[in-house]
């Protein structure tokens, strides 16, 4: 097997396929680990943990502690930590594939033709190849990125200094995510979304609570803003829409998506099909159009997500190796986002639910209700769920608040087996929890949130619906 691409889905077939005997060649020019370790998932939650303390600190007297001078951030101690976590992880993967006798190749490997793979002049074939390319940020010519002033995420994690003022093109994760962060690091951040709402992708309550939270930062949000071109000028940035200068600020970040890494590949020597946006078409075990390549991870464009990259390379590989497998169910997927508080999601939203002719009742809890909440100082946030209202099955699980990334994992694996609501309700949570969130918040769907008050309506069907 030659797989191309060492990020999460590359170095991850990599070794699965190498544990189950194959003969694995690994071709990457670059640090194993992908973009999620070297630029993206990685470095920007070293980034969040600082922050986190960071704010923590600034509020210590809150908790009943006294902190003798100021606290105050280190952008060069931080970025130096977070290459030293970077170098560790990395290291740990190169022993990973060492351990599996995984023959790693330096260099950019392209198609020859659907069996054949050419790098460094070399000529390697296989059996069954997979791609395993990635992605990287997308930059608008009319954006003028130079990497320096007008930088992608990528640039900005190398940043030697932070700037003033920072303006962020885009209302994605990458984009909100860095807004809280460089707010905690002393930035004025402005973010300019072209939509009506940050996040479209969230639960719109969610979407509400993240925007409030941002307002209570002094960060300025400004929605239905589509810019039309980025241009240097004296003072750093100016933003242009509809002709006329929207905002201005001494750096810019854009952030309006990625694209998948499929040029100077050699598809079409290889009868690789590709869409519109460039992205491997692949069916529902990862197969391309060439009967034995496979293309999981970002490059197929069904995910984006670093979890969903390893999870489809472990079903590509198995497949190509004629092991048992199993598919991969899209909407149990979870998706965390590090904003502050964080989010996480599993499932459908309401009207996602709604608009695919579904009859559902939400419930929901504020994590203001519970006495882990208070204790952490950190009380903004609910828990939600989405119910079918015939069947009682599990729709959707939406988070906000602190530890929702490690939270949204009980939804997952109850929307995995198409699950119902009750199965969490029957499922005793520690207490004190955050968790407990999720338990009051599936209660209330099913009519009796033991600590909310009875709207008047269900104090008359006061009963377990779907049990």
């Amino acid at each position: 097997m030659v797989i191309l691409g060492g990020g999460p889905a590359g170095y991850v077939a990599a070794s699965h396929a190498a544990a189950h005997g194959a003969r694995v060649t690994l071709v990457e020019p670059k640090p194993l680990g992908g973009t999620c370790l070297n630029q993206g998932c990685v470095p920007t939650k070293v980034l969040v943990e600082s922050c986190g303390l960071l704010e923590k600190l600034r509020r210590a007297d809150e908790f009943g502690l006294q902190i003798a001078g100021a606290v105050s951030a280190d952008w060069t101690s931080i970025n130096r930590r977070s290459a030293a976590v970077i170098a560790m992880l990395g290291e740990g993967i190169e022993r990973l594939m060492e351990d599996r006798s995984v023959t790693c190749v330096r260099g950019y490997g392209e198609f020859l033709d659907a069996n054949t793979i050419g790098v460094n002049g070399e000529h390697i074939q296989a059996d069954s190849i997979l791609v395993c390319t990635g992605s990287k940020p997308i930059a608008d010519p009319h954006f003028n990125v130079d990497g320096e002033i007008i930088g992608t995420s990528d640039d900005l994690l190398a940043w030697e200094t932070l700037p003033r003022s920072l303006m962020i093109v885009g209302s994605g994760i990458i984009a909100c995510e860095f807004a809280f962060i460089l707010d905690s690091l002393g930035v004025e951040v402005t973010l300019l979304a072209s939509g009506s709402r940050l996040m479209s992708s969230a639960d719109k309550d969610v979407s509400a609570v993240m925007q409030r939270e941002m307002r209570k930062r002094s960060i300025k949000v400004e929605l239905n803003c589509r810019i039309q071109s980025l241009v240097h000028a004296a003072n750093g940035v100016n933003a242009f829409a509809g002709n006329r200068i929207v905002c201005s600020a001494e750096r810019a970040l854009v952030a309006v998506g990625r694209k998948a890494n499929t040029a100077d590949l050699g598809l079409e020597r290889a009868g690789i099909r590709t869409n519109e946006w460039g992205e491997i078409v692949v069916d529902e075990v990862l197969k391309t159009s060439a009967p034995r390549v496979y293309a999981p991870g970002d490059v197929n464009g069904r995910s984006g997500l670093a979890h969903a990259a390893s999870a489809q390379a472990k079903l590509a590989v198995d497949h190509a190796l004629r092991r048992e497998f199993n598919l991969i169910y899209d909407r149990a997927i979870p998706v965390a986002v590090f904003t502050n508080p964080e989010i996480a999601w599993v499932g459908r939203t309401e009207d996602e639910a709604r608009a695919d002719g579904l009859d559902v009742v939400s419930g929901k809890f504020d994590l203001r209700g519970l006495g882990r909440a208070h204790a952490l100082g950190e009380i903004s946030g609910f828990a939600k769920v989405v119910v079918d209202k015939s069947t009682g099955e599990l729709i959707g699980l939406h988070i906000i608040g602190p530890h929702a990334s490690e939270m949204v994992h009980e939804g997952a694996i109850v929307l995995q087996r198409n699950g119902k609501a009750a199965e969490l309700f029957a499922t005793v949570h520690a207490h004190p929890t955050i968790s407990e969130g999720v338990l009051e918040a599936v209660e209330d769907a099913l009519g009796q949130a033991t600590h909310k008050p009875l709207a008047a309506a269900r104090k008359e069907h006061n009963v377990l619906q779907f049990s």
